[in-house]
């Protein structure tokens, strides 16, 4: 039931990001959205409910926050290449540099694409 629950919270998150790639985000459901993943986060140990949140808030032009949560996945699981993936979108400079160098070493594709 834990996971179920989980998953609809993530749900929520990822409905949100998708809306705003559509540029069609009311404020109240950016801010259900982030206190869905937020839910999320305490009931599920996996890094997807800070990834999608990371994505949220590239999209509402939260960088600061995003990469915040980027180096949280990444020092969390070092080989998490969608979180490197989020430093990249993210960071400036050298955390940008680094990102992009860890992309490559995990996925040698992606890090091509990003080049």
């Amino acid at each position: 039931m834990v996971g179920y629950r989980a998953i609809k919270l993530e749900e929520k998150g990822e409905a949100a990001v998708a809306d705003l790639q559509h540029g069609k985000l009311a404020p109240g459901k950016a801010r259900d959205a982030l206190r869905a993943l937020d839910d999320a986060r305490f009931i599920n140990a996996d890094q997807a409910p800070l990834l999608i949140e990371g994505n949220l808030r590239l999209f509402l032009s939260d960088r600061a926050e995003a990469a915040a949560l980027a180096r949280k996945i990444t020092s969390k699981e070092p080989k998490n290449v969608s979180g490197w993936f989020l430093a990249y979108l993210a960071e400036t400079g050298a955390a940008k540099r680094d990102a992009i160098r860890r992309v490559s070493e995990l996925d040698p594709w992606a890090g091509e694409a990003l080049r």
